[in-house]
């Protein structure tokens, strides 16, 4: 059994045939996901500045909208695609889903809180140390090899 098969002593009411994801697999979910949202953002901006030019003339007002467009975006895409699949973009290229620790799949409002999770400062270094970042622990949730 390696490092990856769930063994946490807080989950053992969780069935024994999921494996955690690496944490190469968390790390690839993560560069692929921050692309999409890069390219989900942009659309979003050109949007925006199409729709009123006025916001983009305005830099104080740009960098406001901005980071709310990007703030919305990366709320919306994650939770509607953990929340409908168990899977990001991310997460159907290195074959892992987003579960409940019960080994369920996502309900809408576990997917919200882990979205919300992912806004906390420094989240992405909860992961040194530990197979399991705190959008995953504050939401009881885990990512699992997809068999």
């Amino acid at each position: 059994m390696d490092d990856n098969t769930l063994l946490d002593t807080n989950l053992e009411d969780r069935p024994a045939e999921f494996e955690y994801a690496s944490s190469g697999q968390r790390f690839a979910n993560y560069i692929v996901d921050q692309i999409v949202l890069y390219i989900l953002s942009g659309i979003g901006g050109v949007v925006l500045g199409t729709l009123s030019p006025s916001i983009v003339e305005d830099e104080t007002g740009l960098n406001f909208v901005s980071i709310f467009i990007a703030i919305a975006i990366s709320l919306a895409y994650y939770t509607f695609m953990e929340g409908s699949t168990g899977k990001s973009v991310g997460k159907y290229v290195t074959g892992t889903r987003a579960l409940t620790e019960d080994g369920e799949p996502l309900p809408m409002n576990k997917a919200f809180v882990r979205s919300l999770c992912r806004l906390i400062p420094f989240e992405a270094f909860s992961f040194l140390g530990s197979i399991r970042g705190w959008h995953d622990t504050i939401s009881k949730t885990m990512v699992v090899r997809d068999r």
